[in-house]
């Protein structure tokens, strides 16, 4: 492991631990998940952790952590962290320093994160799917204001169109009425279970089976719980996952513009 993947595994262990403490029910998800199975710990050219809970476990978290975390360890949601443009949640190590080229601007917590995404049930009527999906678009692009990243020419100029009328500001309105959109449907009622908050479409709509209750497999020596079926799982997000990719493609998918693992990010955003 690298520096920053210790890190992220440190905050890991506190989450499981939290979790556990609670009696709530998580799952290791997307590259996470297919580190655990198929190198028993990170991809090695990974550079994130994700984990997800049901929609009515993610609210307990988000209710009862920060309560719990050791000093230093922030839960960060919309609610927390007004600027924070992001429909899921992420524990945030207030002593580093990660800053990501897309949110270099924002005036957020910018420590070394775990991202915890809420998985929401999705509706089965055509009329529904449609109506909920044009939504979750519109309100995505509204989002995606606050960032600075790489877009058409058609989203550059409606993105600067939103910044002129300062809905880059609103961001945690737009996150709230957003989630209330997606939890209207339960996880216990509905067939699919979908990590919105992932952004990669029909790739994040998986079988309720598929989660279950969970495998437990070894992350890096630590006991962690992975989608129950998740051959089936990680077939869908990524096709033949136990084949090795070309070497072009082992690299990792964030950027970040500082990297300090010893120094807070307050102080880079003072200076």
């Amino acid at each position: 492991m690298n520096p920053l993947q210790q890190k992220e595994l440190e905050m890991l262990k506190i989450f499981v631990e939290l979790c556990d403490k609670l009696g709530l029910k998580y799952y290791l998800v997307c590259g996470s998940a297919l580190g655990a199975v198929k190198y028993g710990g990170f991809i090695p050219w990974d550079d994130d952790i994700d984990v997800a809970l049901t929609r009515e476990d993610y609210r307990v978290f988000c209710q009862e952590a920060q309560a719990l975390l050791p000093e230093g360890i922030f839960l960060q949601t919309h609610e927390t962290d007004p600027r924070y443009p992001w429909i899921s949640a992420k524990l945030r190590d207030s002593r580093t320093t990660y800053i990501e080229t897309p949110s270099r601007e924002m005036r957020i917590n910018h420590g070394v994160y775990l991202d915890v995404f809420p998985l929401d049930g999705y509706p089965t009527r055509s009329s529904e799917i449609r109506k909920l999906e044009i939504y979750k678009d519109y309100q995505k692009l509204l989002l995606l204001s606050a960032y600075r990243g790489t877009y058409s020419l058609k989203v550059r100029i409606l993105l600067n169109i939103f910044r002129f009328l300062g809905v880059h500001r609103r961001t945690a309105k737009i996150v709230s009425r957003l989630q209330k959109a997606l939890s209207a449907y339960s996880t216990e009622g509905s067939v699919l279970w979908c990590n919105h908050a992932n952004w990669q479409g029909k790739l994040e709509y998986a079988p309720r089976e598929h989660y279950g209750q969970g495998r437990m497999v070894k992350f890096e020596g630590l006991d962690v719980r992975v989608p129950e079926k998740y051959d089936e799982y990680l077939t869908q997000k990524y096709g033949d996952w136990r084949a090795d990719l070309p070497e072009e493609q082992k690299v990792g998918h964030h950027y970040y513009e500082i990297m300090d693992l010893e120094k807070s990010y307050i102080e880079y955003m003072q200076e």
